[in-house]
């Protein structure tokens, strides 16, 4: 995988550095999203749908055969290709002192060939440059460029011995990286640059950034993760604002030699306010461990959401992705294509890597091949306007990195508090997928009307951090006529994770705060029938609760479609009996709010869910979304199985995307075959006015039975494979 670099922060504190009438919104509102076709003058990159990057190594000049990835590029039909250039190595004959030379490169120019076969070929370069690591002998003249430990040691590269790990905020990246980036451009004119760990690798603990620190800050560096510590936070906010200056230089300095080139950050950089580069790389390499297939999917939500309309690209390694990095390993093809495709069907164009420019084992080709063929093939469905969804997941970045769950970082437990939170977002995107919701992802930091309005029901899943603006702006969203359903201790804290002593959104929620329980162990939930709450739920006298619980204070005496039967023993088994088989403790909180609606669980129920993934769960998170939204969704699937769904807008078509996870090991890291699935019935809402001219099946590439039914298009799907596309041809 290519490796964000993580600037002293931890990975949650990496994204931060960025980081109406709604009733009535209908198709027409969502459309004012479309692209617009010409990225800030760059058109090619707006175009460019089709992505491959060849990492090289310093073995590979006088190994590798040029002439098989100008033949792999053409069958493929890449428009884009990321070239390793420079930073710690370079693979060309470069003139700037220091800059250390690929060990067999020799007299040849491996960056300049590659690109002048691409140039034959009209393919866009980009540059990628690596500036995480120097030479002995770079160290040797400048001492000062390397990162240090808390002892103020400089720090040996973890993997490469005899390298040293660079400052972020020192010379190499300010003066040394200029002038390699001015190199670059100058002599190759590449269309843009992808950085790989062009912000650091950890906290540096030198006397540039001790000096740096305390002269903004009057602070020393801390020593701690608590981001309540006065220093972690003063860190935090003085990292940002340096990581926008080395950024503003690099980007700068690439467009001083050559006006329509940029610089685009690999992590680390997702503000929206300051979103300055035409396109992003998102590099989530692979899948590992319990990681499920629908995960490259809500990254590409995550980043649209504050990328808005510009394109994203969806980075794949081809070798097994793993943190013991067996880079020259290969992935056998359905685990290549199920990734590829749930990354695609959200909005990803496909960008493939290869590490070693060698080819020793070839068995991936085919698969990639598959995958790019079919996506070359099917291109003017893929140019998404549009995505059509009404439900969108609040994705906040300041929550992971402020609060955890109820409980603030501490040092050395920061990885595990701020699970918490992306397990409870997981949670509730696992129940999504398993309901066939259509959604997407909303950034909390883009909660003004002209991003949000368009939904009809914004999801908070323990969005704990909300400053009181971003409360304003949700009590603003429902009371205009949005819905929302939120969990566990959403808006409990404010932006930099300080407790208030109730809930921002209070009002909304109907309930008071009074405390949190965490870890509680042999609780239950009591459905209260009749409500379209616990539809489904009508044969359970009783399921099981979260493991953490809000005790609240009820605004008024309205009847609960939920109550809470209080913890009891577990052990002895003698005792295993409950003290009060019901009470009136409330545990949902449904309610109408000014023209708007509102669902508020007082329990992580979402990060329960994702733990123990219990069936009577997804039915309560399902019903909340169904109920908020009191609508038809614009998608309807029904059949067998689990499917991943989308539902987009093109210049001239619609399309629905049916990904099918159906896999033996799905909640688990290997994806060992393709499992088809079927029948499908798929129900879309079709635009007012819209002709439809054809309808048809891409994977299949069959014409599929149609029927109409008031203004929606009903299609049968006989079968799926891996992917099915139902591609609607508007007149």
């Amino acid at each position: 995988m290519e490796d964000h670099g993580f600037d002293g922060t931890t990975r949650r504190e990496a994204l931060l550095l960025g980081a109406g009438a709604l009733a009535a919104t209908q198709f027409a509102t969502q459309n004012a999203f479309a692209l617009t076709g010409d990225m800030a003058g760059l058109p090619w990159a707006n175009n460019a749908m089709r992505w491959a990057q060849v990492a090289f190594t310093e073995e590979d000049p006088p190994r590798y055969d040029p002439q098989f990835w100008f033949d792999l590029f053409k069958r493929t039909h890449v428009e884009a290709v990321c070239l390793s250039a420079g930073g710690c190595i370079c693979f060309y004959p470069s003139k700037v002192p220091l800059h250390y030379r690929a060990r067999d490169l020799g007299n040849r120019d491996m960056l300049g060939e590659m690109i002048k076969g691409c140039r034959a070929q009209g393919i866009s370069i980009i540059a990628r440059v690596d500036p995480h690591a120097m030479s002995e002998e770079a160290f040797a003249a400048h001492p000062e460029w390397a990162a240090c430990t808390e002892d103020g040691k400089p720090r040996r590269h973890w993997a490469a011995a005899d390298m040293y790990v660079t400052c972020q905020n020192g010379g190499f990246m300010f003066d040394f990286m200029p002038a390699v980036l001015k190199e670059i451009t100058d002599n190759y004119q590449p269309e843009g640059f992808f950085g790989n760990r062009w912000a650091g690798s950890g906290m540096c603990y030198c006397q540039t950034c001790r000096t740096k620190f305390r002269a903004t800050t009057g602070l020393e560096l801390p020593m701690t993760n608590d981001p309540q510590d006065p220093r972690r936070k003063a860190y935090i906010q003085w990292n940002a604002d340096m990581r926008w200056k080395q950024f503003t230089l690099w980007n700068d300095t690439v467009k001083a030699s050559k006006a329509d080139c940029f610089f685009s950050p690999n992590g680390g950089l997702n503000d929206p306010e300051k979103v300055m580069h035409p396109l992003v790389a998102v590099d989530r390499q692979g899948r590992a461990g319990t990681t499920p297939v629908w995960m490259m999917g809500k990254y590409a939500k995550q980043v649209r959401a504050y990328m808005q309309n510009l394109p994203i690209c969806g980075l794949f390694n081809v070798g097994v992705e793993d943190e013991n990095r067996w880079k020259d390993s290969v992935q056998v093809g359905p685990e290549l294509e199920a990734w590829a495709h749930s990354g695609i069907a959200q909005g990803f164009r496909p960008w493939y890597c290869k590490f070693n420019a060698r080819i020793f084992d070839a068995r991936w080709v085919a698969p990639v091949e598959k995958i790019f063929q079919w996506h070359y093939k099917h291109d003017k469905y893929m140019r998404n306007t549009a995505n059509l969804a009404r439900v969108a997941m609040v994705n906040s970045t300041q929550s992971g990195i402020f609060t955890a769950g109820g409980t603030a970082f501490t040092a050395g437990d920061g990885v595990r508090a701020a699970q918490r939170v992306t397990d409870s977002v997981n949670g509730y995107y696992q129940a999504l997928v398993e309901a066939r919701i259509p959604f997407e992802m909303a950034d909390d930091r883009q909660l003004e009307p002209r991003h949000i309005a368009r939904y009809r029901v914004l999801v908070l899943a323990d969005v704990a951090a909300m400053s009181d603006k971003q409360c304003q702006q949700i009590r603003d969203y429902v009371k205009a006529g949005g819905r929302i359903v939120a969990t566990g201790e959403t808006s409990l804290y404010d932006e930099i994770g300080r407790r208030r002593a109730n809930f921002g959104l209070s009002d909304l929620f109907g309930c008071d705060y009074v405390k949190t329980e965490s870890g509680v162990k042999n609780s239950y939930l009591t459905p209260r029938h009749p409500h379209p709450l616990t539809r489904g739920l009508e044969d359970a006298p009783r399921i099981i609760a979260a493991t953490q619980q809000l005790t609240v204070k009820p605004h008024d005496a309205a009847k609960p479609p939920l109550t809470l039967v209080p913890s009891y023993p577990d052990l002895p088994m003698e005792r295993v009996f409950a003290a009060q088989e019901e009470t009136d403790i409330p545990m949902a909180y449904c309610r109408d709010f000014g023209k708007g609606r509102v669902v508020y669980f007082p329990m992580d129920l979402d990060r329960t869910f994702w733990d123990v993934l219990a069936p009577d769960h997804l039915v309560l998170l399902a019903n909340a979304v169904a109920w908020a939204a009191d609508e038809t969704p614009p998608l309807l699937v029904t059949g067998p199985g689990i499917l991943d769904i989308a539902y987009w807008r093109q210049k001239g078509s619609l399309t629905a995307h049916l990904v099918n996870m159906n896999n033996p090991m799905m909640m688990k890291g290997p994806y060992r075959e393709i499992m088809p699935a079927g029948p499908y019935t798929v129900s879309l809402a079709i635009p007012a006015g819209a002709k439809i001219a054809a309808v048809k099946l891409l994977e299949s590439g069959a014409t599929p039975k149609t029927s109409r039914d008031g203004d929606r298009l009903v299609v049968e799907v006989p079968r799926i494979a891996l992917h099915e596309i139902v591609a609607v041809d508007l007149a």
